[in-house]
């Protein structure tokens, strides 16, 4: 790759102290905008049929908490990605596969996500007694504790995989940095979303292994682990900002 000119980074527009070198979309990241878009879709008719009654539309409803989480995982991906491709605009070799591979993993979860959030859901509803939140998930043939640990382990390794491409691109960019003209500040930014996808891929793997250890009265805790990334990207985020100037 020839090193940017100092002529086409002053054109470039700046957004948070980045260079926004990928100004133009590239049919890559239609092509991966396009396969979000539809992955969106597949959970919003995960929900099987239209309500012809208030009382329809009120038991569809219970399933809104668990969409809400699911798309928020796969925006937050799709984010990572989209905001990275509007930085610095690569177009490599390996950033074409990462994306094709990105699509891939996130068409082959994306309903085990939404699975896994609506049994997190459904824990937390029977645990509170929170009955409008029940779904009548646990009453469908095939559920015990075993099933449920099943579940959680197959998430677990498709957000250690998906964590792992995201850093890569990351990774990707400061290979590139004499090429990109990577400022201090776009360091910063890699380095830290290498830092929170590193966080979610370590609480992906505790649940895996909550979900292999636990007993299966406790099974739900595999779940609620990731409530916890709530505080521990904050957490890591903060320690990175302080320590490194």
């Amino acid at each position: 790759m020839e090193k940017l000119s100092p002529q086409f980074l002053a054109t470039c527009r700046r957004n948070n102290g980045r260079l926004l070198r990928g100004g133009h979309t590239t049919r890559i990241e239609t092509f991966v905008d396009a396969a979000f878009a539809f992955a969106f879709t597949m959970l919003v008719i995960s929900i099987d049929q239209i309500p012809r009654s208030p009382a329809e539309l009120i038991e569809l409803s219970r399933d809104i908490p668990s969409f809400v989480f699911s798309a928020l995982i796969l925006g937050s991906i799709w984010m990572a990605h989209a905001t990275w491709s509007e930085t610095f605009g690569l177009r490599d070799r390996l950033t074409i596969f990462l994306s094709l591979l990105l699509v891939i993993l996130v068409l082959i979860f994306v309903y085990p996500i939404k699975l896994i959030m609506q049994t997190t859901v459904e824990f937390f509803a029977v645990n509170r007694d929170l009955e409008f939140f029940y779904t009548g998930l646990f009453e469908s043939p095939g559920w015990s504790g075993a099933e449920a640990s099943v579940i959680f382990e197959y998430v677990s390794v498709g957000l250690i995989l998906l964590s792992a491409i995201l850093i890569a691109f990351y990774q990707n960019a400061l290979r590139f940095g004499e090429e990109l003209s990577i400022t201090d500040d776009e360091h910063r930014y890699c380095v830290t979303n290498s830092l929170i996808w590193g966080v979610v891929a370590v609480t992906a793997t505790a649940s895996f292994v909550i979900a292999n250890l636990f007993a299966e009265s406790n099974i739900q805790f595999a779940g609620f682990i990731y409530f916890s990334l709530l505080i521990t990207i904050s957490l890591v985020t903060a320690m990175y900002s302080k320590f490194v100037p």
